[in-house]
């Protein structure tokens, strides 16, 4: 589970989720045999659902197998665990000796060796330098080392433990390694949802299992380009989606939301007239009080419009 957690996300922002899914779910049985929407509420804000959601897979598999995998071809057949994760499972876990290889183990390496080649060449380096029987110890040696002194800026030379063997560090060139990536400018979009409430709900749709957002709750609206609300189209994508005109009036709230590649321009309307009554974007649809929204699963960016809006 925290591998799972740990993936693209720090540390000080999983501890109280881990925490929180330690305490609700003791064992892969309990979270197996919980509701979709509970597992996705407890994971709400911490992003890349397709995580929470994978998780919940390979809990069912285990819980219907009656046994975790003790090996990596097992491990790897587990929804969402890739070579990186079943090997730290391995070492960490289950004391193989089998090396990885993340972001701050790739660049240890990358600097170590003054190797500018692409993460998949850092492997072998990794697999050069394991101790027998210590793997675990190793791997996690390597990510704290890459995370408090190898950092990928100012790095902390004058305390690594490996220093003297740095190639980077005798070239006097640690800041090229590993080389940087070209960043692609985040595309912004804009998110316009409509807030409809009846008798003290809101009106809530469920998205597809997979895709941005995957199987969590939101109001209903469009995502759209600047341009393409200027002319109009995105009244048109909202007709087509939900079968009845995008009748909105005030502005009730707005923010720019930034997610790892996109960042949305959002606006929380409200909708006039009765809401939609169905969608072909979504699976379901609800009315959802507010003493149900802890238990269904929304978006970091759901939950704040929500908020505000009943605030």
């Amino acid at each position: 589970m925290s591998e799972v957690m740990l993936q693209q996300t720090q540390v000080d922002t999983v501890l109280p989720y881990f925490e929180r899914f330690m305490e609700r779910f003791p064992t892969v049985e309990a979270l197996a045999n919980a509701p979709q929407d509970e597992v996705l509420s407890l994971w709400s804000g911490l992003g890349y659902y397709s995580r929470a959601r994978n998780m919940h897979k390979a809990a069912k598999m285990v819980a219907d197998d009656g046994v975790f995998p003790l090996n990596i071809k097992g491990l790897r057949e587990l929804p969402g665990v890739g070579e990186y994760m079943a090997a730290a499972i391995a070492s960490i876990a289950l004391g193989q000796d089998e090396a990885t290889v993340d972001g701050n183990i790739a660049r240890v390496m990358s600097r170590l060796h003054a190797d500018p080649g692409p993460r998949r060449d850092m492997w072998a380096h990794a697999r050069a330098h394991l101790p027998p029987g210590r793997a675990g110890d190793y791997n996690q040696a390597l990510m704290d080392l890459g995370a408090r002194i190898c950092r990928p800026k100012r790095a902390a030379c004058d305390a690594c433990p490996v220093g003297e063997h740095c190639a980077a560090h005798d070239q006097g060139e640690v800041h090229l390694y590993p080389p940087p990536k070209v960043k692609k400018k985040a595309p912004i979009r804009r998110l316009d949802p409509l807030w409809y409430e009846r008798d003290g709900s809101v009106l809530l749709f469920r998205r597809p299992a997979e895709g941005l957002w995957g199987g969590l709750w939101e109001l209903p609206g469009v995502i759209s380009s600047a341009e393409e609300w200027a002319d109009g189209e995105a009244d048109q994508r909202f007709e087509a989606t939900y079968g009845v005109p995008m009748a909105a009036g005030a502005v009730l709230t707005a923010r720019r939301h930034v997610l790892t590649h996109k960042v949305f321009e959002f606006r929380l309307l409200q909708g006039l007239g009765e809401g939609p009554q169905g969608s072909t974007e979504h699976t379901t649809s609800s009315w959802v009080s507010r003493s149900e929204l802890d238990s269904v699963g929304l978006s970091a960016l759901t939950a704040k419009a929500i908020k505000s809006a009943w605030s």
